[in-house]
């Protein structure tokens, strides 16, 4: 399974390089798939992460220009890279979609009853809830 795309390698040519050394490239891992490799943009691809993840798929980070040729050159593809995290994702684990659905929440019971169910967070509001939970998280602190 191919996530992002191989420097050095268009599209086919990436797929075609995979299939010479006896690999199906597959969109989505199914209990056969023995690889991911992990290409440039790939961890914007939570689909094909959590798959791996899942299923405890192996992976192959070759954002580094070279490190597929070498491996195609070799005969060998080895997934012994970790899976990064998915973009989109912050430190906490939390999804863009979780923190606007908390924003919107927090908003709507702090003065912001008006505030769209979908559609962009105004950076005003974004803002107005990041001191109030920086704030929060300092007091914790100082009461410590």
């Amino acid at each position: 399974m191919l996530a992002g795309e191989v420097p050095g390698y268009d599209w086919d040519d990436a797929r075609e390089a995979v299939r010479n050394l006896g690999y199906q490239v597959v969109g989505r891992a199914d209990d056969s798939t023995a690889l991911l490799i992990l290409g440039e943009g790939g961890e914007r691809n939570a689909t094909k992460l959590r798959d791996a993840q899942e299923r405890g798929i192996p992976c192959m980070d070759v954002r580094e220009p070279g490190t597929f040729k070498s491996a195609v050159r070799a005969g060998e593809l080895v997934g012994r890279d970790p899976l990064p995290e998915p973009a989109g994702v912050d430190g906490s684990g939390m999804s863009e979609r979780e923190r606007n659905r908390m924003i919107r929440t927090w908003a709507r019971q702090n003065g912001w009853p008006n505030l769209s169910a979908q559609g962009r967070v105004p950076m005003h509001v974004r803002h107005a809830y990041d001191l109030a939970h920086q704030d929060a998280s300092e007091g914790k602190a100082a009461a410590a």
